[in-house]
């Protein structure tokens, strides 16, 4: 594959999760409590592309396939849409912008201020997302960029303190980061390789 066929391929996995919501809504009709499945659906979404997001380095480095980066990108963004897109429905929907009761409701529960502490930590990794941006930010873009694993972490967190009692699939989603992290870190290309001779 090339380039274009991986950064194609990027922008339809970042579309997935809106067919496939689209495609529920066709068969089934309208859930019972839409703006609860928005939310949901919208944050499930966000996450998953969050950590695809991550996986391409760890991916692109095992295989030796440079071009599997361009995907990075993209999926990184559909994943702040999405983030955005959750928090909105939450805004508008469920409160109606009603400033008083959102911030009363937001600071009364840990699972919201981990929610918003990841959505702040987000905003700045898609406003500097540009080549232009990497261009100015020179070596401190990457040092910028590092704290996409801190908003990861605050995702999940806030995913397990929403969920309460069955935090399975959120641990399991904090098991797949924290093994992303550390393929990053560690050299594995090399020592898979050296382990090959």
């Amino acid at each position: 594959m090339n380039r274009l066929s991986i950064r194609i391929s990027a922008h339809l996995i970042g579309l997935i999760p809106l067919l496939w919501y689209a495609s529920t809504l066709w068969r089934h009709g309208w859930p019972l409590d839409p703006v609860a499945s928005y939310i949901a659906a919208s944050g499930t979404a966000a996450l998953q592309l969050l950590v695809a997001s991550l996986a391409v380095t760890p991916v692109q480095r095992l295989s030796g396939r440079s071009a599997l980066g361009v995907m990075r990108r993209p999926l990184g963004l559909y994943a702040f849409a999405y983030t955005m897109a959750h928090l909105l429905v939450y805004l508008m929907l469920d409160y109606a912008w009603n400033w008083s009761q959102i911030s009363q409701n937001i600071f009364s529960k840990r699972h919201l201020i981990a929610g918003l502490l990841a959505t702040l930590l987000f905003i700045p990794l898609a406003l500097t997302s540009t080549t232009g941006w990497q261009k100015r930010l020179g070596r401190w873009w990457k040092h910028l960029h590092r704290i996409v694993y801190g908003a990861a972490g605050l995702a999940v967190l806030h995913y397990v303190w929403l969920v309460k009692s069955d935090t399975r699939i959120p641990y399991l989603y904090a098991t797949i980061i924290g093994i992303l992290l550390l393929m990053r870190l560690l050299p594995l290309r090399k020592v898979l390789h050296a382990q090959s001779r």
